[in-house]
């Protein structure tokens, strides 16, 4: 096994997940600034306004959920450095 090789693996996996959630903080975000609510149709309507806001999701983490979670991390892992050793040893060949 290489060892610089599976360091990178792990590396480029997390930078990939800490990526995704970014994007989805920014996605958020830009949501957020955009949003405009439409108060006129919403308080003719009879219902009174919302007075408490929840902000977040409600994450519950089981014992299912983290071993998904550590899977596919390891699954994106072995992916990535399937993928570099093939490319490596392709490029020697050639």
């Amino acid at each position: 096994m290489n060892k610089r090789l599976a360091t990178e693996s792990v590396l480029v996996t997390l930078l990939f997940i800490i990526g995704f959630a970014a994007w989805n903080v920014v996605q958020g975000i830009i949501m957020t600034m955009n949003y405009v609510p439409d108060l006129m149709n919403s308080a003719s309507s009879g219902t009174p306004l919302q007075s408490k806001v929840a902000f977040g999701t409600i994450v519950r983490w089981d014992i299912t959920a983290m071993i998904m979670a550590v899977a596919g991390f390891v699954l994106l892992a072995v992916v990535y450095y399937g993928l570099r050793l093939g490319m490596q040893r392709w490029t020697q060949r050639s």
